[in-house]
């Protein structure tokens, strides 16, 4: 009897090309989980069911309350969410997308590209279409523009720390990797966080906005693993020689 040989680890590398993860039934159920839960919400906000409302006003006095009285508490958060806002998040997408052509991962830096664009046009669709009104307050902590669902700033930190995260994690090895997934989650999460707490935004308009970006990335990495993989051999970096 010939003897076993587990091929089936080399025949999965070999098939495995550029940097970015390709399991596609993790990819599929992140994208329709994430969808789910964006379309209730919309759902729920467009028809302003009435639990939803009365949750979001009652988080939204709750925070201004806590906040208000902290004016270096709302400078603090103020910072923070302008240091990680939706411009600053645009520009880093494309910077990523730059960076990984000129690292010869073409392909790569298409997605970020398109990941980055998608999000801020769907982001805007949606706004413009659900046309949700902002918190209101006499004496407001921040002041913010347009509609208020889904979140830009937290769809945008979403995408903008996905697209780097997924860049820059293969460059990184043992316990660094989880170090670099904890910083991109913190810093996506907080900016979020940051706008309920400045008053601009409902807690469903934040959630949605994450939600939102999650479908983004994972649906445009999905789409990324049915690429040709003549197309997808552009991202190996050549070997040194």
């Amino acid at each position: 009897m010939t003897p076993h040989t587990p091929v089936e680890p080399q025949a999965r590398e070999a098939r495995r090309t550029g940097i970015l993860p390709d399991d596609r039934r993790i990819l599929a159920v992140v994208a329709v989980v994430a969808a789910l839960l964006l379309v209730v919400l919309t759902s729920l906000v467009a028809t302003r069911w009435d639990p939803l409302i009365w949750f979001d006003t009652g988080a939204a006095l709750h925070l201004y309350s806590t906040v208000h009285p902290l004016p270096t508490l709302g400078h603090g958060l103020e910072t923070w969410t302008d240091l990680f806002g939706t411009r600053v998040m645009i520009a880093l997408g494309v910077l990523v997308a730059v960076w990984l052509a000129l690292r010869r991962q073409f392909t790569s830096a298409v997605w970020a590209l398109g990941a980055t664009g998608a999000a801020g046009a769907v982001g805007w669709v949606m706004k413009h279409a659900v046309e949700r009104p902002r918190p209101e307050f006499i004496d407001p902590i921040a002041t913010g523009s347009g509609p208020a669902f889904p979140s830009g700033h937290a769809l945008m930190a979403t995408v903008g720390m996905g697209v780097l995260l997924f860049a820059t994690l293969p460059l990184v090895r043992g316990a660094w990797r989880w170090v670099v997934v904890v910083l991109a989650v913190g810093v996506a999460f907080s900016t979020g966080g940051t706008r309920p707490l400045l008053g601009v935004h409902w807690i469903s308009d934040v959630i949605a906005g994450a939600s939102l970006g999650v479908v983004i990335l994972a649906g445009s990495l999905l789409v990324w693993t049915f690429l040709p993989q003549s197309l997808r051999r552009w991202d190996r970096v050549p070997p040194q020689s």
